[in-house]
């Protein structure tokens, strides 16, 4: 499909201070539908805890290079990493590319939201066979298929905002007079019915009647039905003449009527943004890869691959780990921070951000996509360049590191964009090259793994993960206790669970969807165990296996109640804390390196080293 399904370009909730990227729909986008592809996620593990002395210190490099991280990250519930942590040991929170930093924020103009089930129920592509030890473990992440989708028929050209979470909605002083959404709704059935009533009624009405008449119902009717205040503002938006009732519609309503940027032409897109659906994901051609990225239709030398903003992190000393605990500051807030000053560890993140030997900054790449893209030394079709693109700030590529956290850089200035090397074959895979210190660091692992292995450190065969035993049981249905279920000690069975009481049996429950919102939510999911299954005659029409089951849902007491009816997709394997991939001591750990070609000369080479005389 040589039609783009997905356009990066300035959003309209932009300002001359504050220039912003947002994400716009290339196609129609039926309700319910993946918005974009699925996204990996990173988990990062106590990022702002183990930045932060037990005297709590806003104002040091590293920790405002995690707060300006963290203004595009997401807490884990919507990526299945919410887990990988014991509760209340520490603060998990998952870096999405694409949609989960681009999307943007208008509370009225929301059309998307995060899938809970995509990452739990992900499908395993070109991961190792179970039990295999290679190295490759905990290099890179588990978390993927988290999949962003449409709440509302979503046009062509519309931009794609996120539903940000109670937290972010508008806290007007003056709600009475602020039109909600649900305001424009009954907006646009009005003007529905207006246009209907006009269409019947052409031809017997003169000009100046139907001006009259119109005048009356959006004054006076809409007044009375809205109130004083919602009814001016209903008024100044809708057109002063009846015949242009027709361009609401045509503007996608009443909301993006007025809000007009909010909805784009596709020349404008075209000419204005660039496309972020070159890319889709299959398995990796390089050994112990996992997922790669491959063309999706064919690019020409020197075209683009992928657009990628950068969230920037001056400080990569961030990337370090430290033992947390919690403490509460004067002010009685919560608050994690180091034990002590000995590293830990590094955090997985660093795999995916771009950086420079001789930098001591880091960069996040947002790229829809474009973290799936692997290394290759000796043939790569693709390579990093700047961008020319007029919302890139070149003038930050000069700006000492400490700078870019300044106010007026709290934003996403930077953009990096893949381009061909080559002409690049619809279904190729994409590679670039890491760069030689990457090469070298991973030569140097790989010894290093071989020898752990060899000494017994690393263990010959790799224990089972939850996403072996989710994959095998897309085929078939869960055992039950009778017939012997029993699962590693490391891997926690779970329920996506929303009960009703079943009234002929007190104490009894039963599975059911709820009247708002979904069951499958990370905060429906509970610890189970099945007792019965059940074959059906067919399998569900909303996906899964022909089976329903009866489960016992244990509480934090290890209490259980008996839930039937509960569906097979409705059942899930869980890593336990500390037990994934991401936890092996011995990973990879090392940044993405921007050619040095490219990587701009000057202040970001802060730790160049001097030659001697």
């Amino acid at each position: 499909n040589d039609e783009c399904g997905l356009y990066l370009a300035a959003s309209s909730t932009s300002d001359a201070d504050t220039p912003k990227w947002g994400l716009y729909a290339g196609t129609d986008i039926s309700r319910h539908s993946p918005v974009g592809h699925p996204e990996l996620a990173i988990q990062t593990l106590n990022l702002g805890g183990s930045v932060q002395l037990s005297e709590r210190d806003q104002t040091r490099i590293g920790v405002q290079s995690v707060a300006l991280f963290e203004e595009y990250i997401w807490v884990a519930d919507s990526s299945a990493g919410k887990r990988e942590l014991p509760r209340h040991k520490g603060r998990i929170v998952s870096a999405v590319p694409g949609a989960g930093v681009l999307g943007g924020f208008n509370a009225k103009l929301t059309n998307a939201d995060w899938d809970h089930t995509g990452a739990y129920f992900r499908q395993s592509i070109g991961e190792a066979t179970p039990g295999t030890t290679h190295p490759g473990r905990g290099a890179s992440t588990h978390f993927y298929n988290v999949t962003l989708r449409s709440k509302e028929d979503i046009p062509a050209g519309a931009e794609i905002f996120l539903d940000y979470g109670e937290n972010w909605e508008d806290d007007d002083e003056d709600d009475d007079a602020e039109l909600k959404k649900k305001d424009y709704e009954k907006v646009d059935k009005l003007i529905t019915q207006m246009i209907d009533f006009f269409a019947k009624y052409e031809g017997e009405l003169t000009d100046a009647a139907k001006s009259e008449i119109y005048d009356f119902l959006i004054r006076d009717i809409v007044n009375a039905a809205a109130g004083p205040k919602k009814g001016k503002q209903i008024y100044l938006l809708l057109p002063k003449n009846a015949d242009e009732l027709v361009q609401v519609k045509e503007a996608g309503g009443a909301l993006l009527f007025s809000q007009p940027s909010a909805k784009r032409d596709i020349e404008w897109l075209k000419q204005n943004g660039k496309c972020m659906d070159q890319l889709v994901i299959g398995p990796s051609t390089i050994p112990h890869a996992g997922r790669g990225a491959f063309a999706k239709r064919r690019i020409a030398k020197g075209g683009l691959v992928s657009p990628v903003p950068l969230v920037h992190i001056p400080d990569k000393s961030v990337m370090d780990m430290y033992e947390v605990t919690r403490s509460v500051d004067g002010g009685g807030d919560k608050y994690y921070h180091r034990v002590n000053d000995e590293v830990i560890g590094q955090q997985l993140l660093l795999n995916y951000c771009y950086g420079h030997p001789e930098s001591s900054m880091l960069f996040f790449p947002a790229g829809s996509m474009s973290s799936f893209i692997n290394h290759s030394a000796k043939k790569p079709n693709a390579v990093m360049t700047f961008s020319k693109h007029p919302q890139h700030q070149e003038e930050w590529l000069t700006k000492n590191p400490v700078d870019l956290l300044l106010d007026e850089n709290a934003h996403i200035g930077l953009m990096i964009e893949i381009v061909a090397l080559r002409n690049i074959k619809e279904g190729e895979e994409v590679l670039i090259d890491y760069g030689p210190e990457w090469q070298k660091a991973w030569d140097a692992h790989v010894l290093s793994w071989d020898a752990h292995v060899a000494a017994g450190d690393i263990p010959k065969t790799w224990p089972i993960r939850a996403l072996d035993i989710n994959q095998e049981h897309k085929s078939k249905g869960f055992a039950t206790k009778e017939e012997g279920a029993d699962y590693p000690e490391n891997i926690r069975q779970m329920c996506f669970l929303v009960v009703k009481d079943v009234k002929e049996t007190p104490g009894l429950k039963r599975w059911a969807n709820p009247k708002r919102g979904s069951t499958y939510d990370d905060d429906n999911l509970f610890d189970c165990g099945v007792v019965e299954r059940i074959e059906l005659e067919e399998a569900p029409p909303h996906g899964g296996l022909a089976f329903n089951y009866t489960v016992e849902w244990y509480d934090d007491d290890e209490e259980a109640t008996r839930v039937i009816n509960v569906p097979h997709q409705a059942i899930v394997f869980v890593d336990e804390a500390y037990t994934s991939d991401t936890f092996e001591k011995h990973a990879f750990r090392h940044a993405i390196d921007i050619p040095d070609d490219v990587f701009p000369k000057g202040p970001w080479r802060d730790l160049a080293t001097v030659p001697a005389e």
